[in-house]
């Protein structure tokens, strides 16, 4: 979810500054990933990417989508973070509505991001129908929904980038 909804933060971004405290975050996300196929956790990777988290949340109002948003990210990101860095549990149905009132921000400030939330929920049943096949092959799934994650991110980049500039919050 964070992943996905990350592209559209990620575009949203106003400058180069940003962007590299966006992709701190993502590395740090992306901990996740590496972490299921059986690698460490790197404690300073994921330090860092908390504090980039949090300073990409103080400048919310400087990125051009709505500041509800980019918090609801931030929260979801912190969520994930924390899970990984403390083993801490996360509730997949909390975090699952959690992500769609983070996209009705999106959907409801920006124009071109009419049908986010639905688009939003069709990602998660497809993840979901995609998990499934885990306990016979989970680097298969991972893979899988890795790869569509990737899409799905692309996707979120395209319901912001029309508008940049243009909130209307």
């Amino acid at each position: 979810m964070v992943l996905r909804i990350g592209g559209a933060v990620f575009v949203a971004c106003p400058d180069e500054r940003l962007q590299a405290v966006y992709y701190r975050v993502d590395a740090g996300v992306r901990a996740v990933w590496r972490h299921l196929r059986g690698s460490g956790i790197d404690p300073g990777l994921v330090r860092a990417a908390e504090e980039a988290n949090h300073k990409l949340g103080e400048h919310a109002s400087a990125l051009t989508v709505p500041v509800e948003f980019v918090t609801g990210f931030r929260d979801l990101a912190a969520a994930a973070l924390g899970q990984l860095a403390r083993l801490e549990a996360v509730f997949r149905q909390e975090l699952s509505t959690r992500a769609v009132e983070t996209v009705g921000f999106l959907e409801h400030g920006l124009e071109s991001a009419m049908g986010a939330v639905e688009f939003e929920r069709s990602c998660q049943a497809a993840t979901e129908s995609l998990l499934d096949g885990w306990a016979d092959d989970p680097v298969s799934t991972m893979r899988r929904v890795r790869r569509e994650t990737d899409v799905w991110s692309l996707a979120y980049q395209r319901y912001v980038r029309p508008e940049l500039g243009q909130y209307h919050g």
